[in-house]
């Protein structure tokens, strides 16, 4: 299953969400923002811990981890979903 962290009110996360459900892919989007206290503060370490940073959209599938809208590695994906 691939789990995407955003924003509600971020663009490239509405990007990403758009791009996963043109390309049929099953994902579950945790929006950050939505989120309270120490559930929003473990999300937020998650993030951290996966990508080094504090950034969104962050896409996870396994022990692969795209952070921003990056199309080609998005494609990449999906084709390896594909398979």
């Amino acid at each position: 299953m691939v789990k995407v962290y955003a924003l509600t009110t971020c663009p490239y996360c509405k990007k990403t969400k758009k791009f996963l459900e043109e390309n049929g892919v099953d994902f579950e989007i945790i929006y950050i923002d939505k989120l309270s206290g120490e559930e929003r503060k473990k999300v937020v370490e998650e993030v951290h811990k996966l990508t080094g940073m504090y950034a969104v959209p962050v896409t996870v599938h396994g022990d692969k981890v795209i952070v921003g809208y990056k199309e080609d590695e998005l494609k990449k994906l999906v084709e390896e979903l594909k398979k």
